[in-house]
């Protein structure tokens, strides 16, 4: 279930990220390292949600093996992000043995999936924050608790 949920979510945020061309936005250039207890998260997917004034739809990112990122923030692939206050949503879903799975993994491959990232930070009302400046850089996002361990298949 949290596989077609994570998958909607996705769909749901490339959809709104933007249909047009050309959407005029100004992107900032940022990469991004994403860790747990100061060590890297791989796998995982970000999904960064404006706040306040900020404008366009947000932006997606996913960690590499390092925790860093690049995130898209348009259907044309435009790289960076508007400048601004975003929440961040991560997620980082693993097979019941505990393998992680690629942000790719589709529920009909991986039934018995399970999210890793606890709630609120794996959830729309995360409490992580970034601020993005005009001049962009690097963005650190903290997931400030442990990840937590599939149980077995249910």
């Amino acid at each position: 279930m949290l596989m077609v949920r994570r998958g909607m979510v996705v769909v749901a945020a490339v959809i709104a990220i933007g249909c047009g061309r050309g959407d005029g936005l100004k992107r900032a250039p940022i990469t991004g390292v994403l860790t747990v207890d100061g060590a890297p998260v791989a796998g995982a997917s970000l999904q960064f949600f404006p706040k306040g004034g900020t404008p366009g739809d947000g932006a997606l990112g996913v960690s590499d093996a390092n925790g860093k990122f690049e995130v898209i923030s348009s259907r044309r692939g435009d790289t960076g992000i508007p400048p601004g206050e975003y929440a961040v949503m991560v997620s980082l879903l693993a097979d019941p043995d505990g393998t992680p799975l690629s942000a790719e993994a589709t529920q009909a491959d991986h039934p018995f999936a399970q999210e890793t990232v606890p709630p609120p930070y794996s959830g729309a009302d995360s409490p992580l924050k970034v601020t993005i400046t005009e001049q962009g850089g690097e963005v650190k996002v903290e997931i400030p608790a442990k990840l937590r361990k599939p149980k077995g298949k249910s």
